[in-house]
């Protein structure tokens, strides 16, 4: 039974089983110790577990709730919960929302920029008196009773953004200014995990319960937010901007010798890096190439000047993050390093943070408790080795099937193939592209292929009959792009990558009823070996044994991709789906072998193509 202070919060009539046994161990624990785990598949009612127990346990407790989030979309979740408190229940909770400034602004055109462009406008209207937002919330400043009224019953980030503007003040900076007066801060994990972030939020961490969601994604979430680039094509803008826009013969020659050194760098540095994705090299070696930098100083001021003078709205620069990125290796810190990165985007120099403890630890230790929730929690000991964790842990585990009747998931793993680096070849992605195509045509609605990169996916692409209605995941792709595309044929073939956008934060979902009838998962997805994850593994040893620190850091990581994609096809408990994994490491290693039997129990090991083809024929017929 609930205990009756948590069942105030709850914002629905009645308490799901699995609901009420969450916010009762958060509650109990909240008060024993200060950090808790729960892993629980979607669909269950974390969030709202977690808030009605947090909030309970606040009423004694001089504590505000900080609601972390990892993508601007994630903050529409807590802010339906709040909102429905309100609306049904009458209990009225004051918060605000605090995430990327850019997607808080009143001004759309402004809001478009890069990031580092939009602080530099951002700060030019406001210095100038041309923001009448900041102007008004300078001279007035912001009612705090009318700001929580108005945002009260909202529940999206953009109806918040709105609402505010129509009060006639910046949203971000009003946001700001009343954490004081707020019971929960809805907050981005870029506030308190980017170690050279520019803009910080006062929060009193001691007086603080973080509830962390998404919480698998943590650690490498804090690796990206402490990541800078140096690519070839900011080089190729920045000289574009510099020909175009500098007046000065000086400045001008000055910044054209500076950047047609780096495009130098690009051509030596990356003459010998052969097939491995990131190689680490020594700052001093990346530093010889950064010639006449003053230069590009004084001309991404005349670059900035003379897009403002011809009423160029977007007036960043490439110039900008050139040298951020200089300034950030001049005096590099012992906990980065640099790399060598070829991506699909191109050639990049990366400086990468290669501890994600040193952000998360002085925060999650010092706070006065922190409940980091997720489907897909690594093992605890893992999760706290990562992320430099020293304070007193409890968790609690729902397994997938404790959620979802045995009967609506069944589950093979297909042997015939594998997505092995060295067993990789044109052949082996054509039985790929067959088998996919076979499973395709024994479904009425989508099959969801989910490859551990890029590369595979475009190899096996190609193989794939013109006849098949194909979703093919790209950088461009967008979410709102596939669900109407399914709208209209809801019989898809989706090929999507594992981590990417199309098997993190979607649902397949129309008019309630979920599109997926198969996921097939085609090969393992270990991260790439290379010089940044080999050296991850070595500083997560420093704090766990060899086998441990190599499982965190490989292991684990293509086995929550692995649980993300099963996610995919199983949003509710009524939700019914095929699960194929398509290589015989699954079964082969013992560790993976372990887990996804333990998750999916009873899976089949069908001895052909045939038999696999037949078991979802017929489980797709019980639908």
């Amino acid at each position: 039974m609930v205990n009756a202070k948590v069942s105030r919060y709850l914002p629905y009539g009645d308490w799901r089983p699995l609901q009420a046994r969450i916010a009762d161990f958060i509650y109990d624990k909240l008060g024993e110790g200060r950090g808790i785990i729960v892993e629980a598949p979607t669909g269950v009612g974390k969030t709202a577990a977690a808030l009605a127990a947090a909030l309970a346990y606040s009423e004694g407790e001089p504590v505000k709730i900080v609601y972390m989030i990892r993508t601007n979309n994630q903050a529409a979740v807590p802010m339906r919960e709040i909102s429905r408190l309100f609306k049904i229940k009458g209990v009225f909770i004051p918060y605000v929302l605090i995430r990327n400034r850019a997607r808080m602004c009143c001004i759309s055109s402004t809001s478009r920029l890069p990031y580092r462009d939009f602080l530099m406008e951002c700060n030019y209207l406001k210095r100038t008196g041309q923001c009448s937002y900041h102007v008004r919330l300078r001279e007035s400043g912001v009612d705090g009773s009318l700001f929580m009224d108005t945002v009260a019953g909202l529940e999206s980030p953009a109806d918040y953004v709105k609402s505010v503007c129509k009060l006639g003040v910046c949203p971000y900076d009003a946001s700001r200014m009343l954490i004081g007066d707020a019971k929960v801060v809805v907050l981005s994990y870029y506030y308190l995990f980017s170690l050279n972030a520019p803009e910080v939020v006062d929060l009193d961490l001691k007086s603080s319960i973080l509830i962390i969601d998404e919480a698998h994604n943590l650690p490498y979430a804090i690796l990206d937010l402490n990541t800078q680039y140096l690519t070839e094509s900011m080089v190729k803008a920045a000289t574009s901007d510099v020909r175009k826009f500098v007046e000065d013969i000086n400045i001008k020659a000055g910044a054209l010798r500076a950047l047609a050194s780096l495009r130098a760098l690009f051509k030596d540095l990356f003459a010998d890096l052969g097939e491995q994705s990131e190689k680490r090299i020594d700052s001093s070696k990346v530093l010889e190439y950064f010639n006449d930098v003053e230069y590009l100083d004084e001309a991404l001021d005349e670059v900035l000047m003379a897009k403002r003078s011809r009423g160029i709205l977007l007036a960043g620069s490439a110039l900008s993050d050139i040298i951020d990125f200089y300034r950030s290796i001049i005096k590099m810190p012992k906990d980065k390093a640099l790399f060598l990165s070829m991506s699909s985007e191109g050639r990049a120099v990366v400086s990468r943070l290669m501890d994600p403890s040193v952000a998360a630890s002085v925060v999650m230790n010092n706070a006065h408790g922190f409940i980091a929730m997720s489907g897909t929690m690594p093992p605890t000991r893992l999760f706290t080795s990562l992320l430099g964790v020293n304070v007193k842990v409890s968790e609690l585990r729902i397994g997938l099937m404790e959620y979802i009747k045995p009967s609506n998931v069944k589950a093979a793993i297909y042997g015939e193939v594998t997505t092995k680096y060295t067993e990789r070849d044109e052949e082996q992605y054509g039985r790929i592209a067959q088998t996919l195509m076979d499973i395709y045509d024994a479904v009425r609605h989508s099959v969801l292929a989910v490859f551990p990169s890029y590369d595979t996916l475009k190899a096996t692409r190609k193989y794939i009959r013109r006849d098949v209605d194909l979703v093919v995941e790209i950088g461009t792709t967008t979410i709102d792009e596939v669900l109407a595309s399914m709208k209209v044929n809801p019989h898809k073939l989706i090929l999507a990558v594992a981590g990417g956008k199309l098997v993190e934060g979607i649902e397949f979902r129309l008019n309630d009823v979920n599109y997926i009838d198969v996921v097939a998962i085609v090969g393992v997805p270990y991260p790439e070996p290379n010089d940044f994850m080999n050296g991850l593994v070595d500083v997560v040893k420093s704090r766990a044994n060899y086998d441990d620190a190599w499982h965190a850091v490989y292991t684990w990581n293509a086995l929550v991709k692995v649980k993300q994609a099963i996610g995919r096809g199983l949003r509710s408990d009524k939700d019914r789906v095929f699960i194929v994994f398509m290589d015989y490491r699954f079964k082969d290693n013992p560790m993976i072998w372990h887990e996804i039997s333990k998750y999916l129990p009873d899976i089949k090991l069908p001895p052909n193509e045939g038999e696999l083809i037949k078991m979802i024929r017929e489980f797709s017929a019980r639908s």
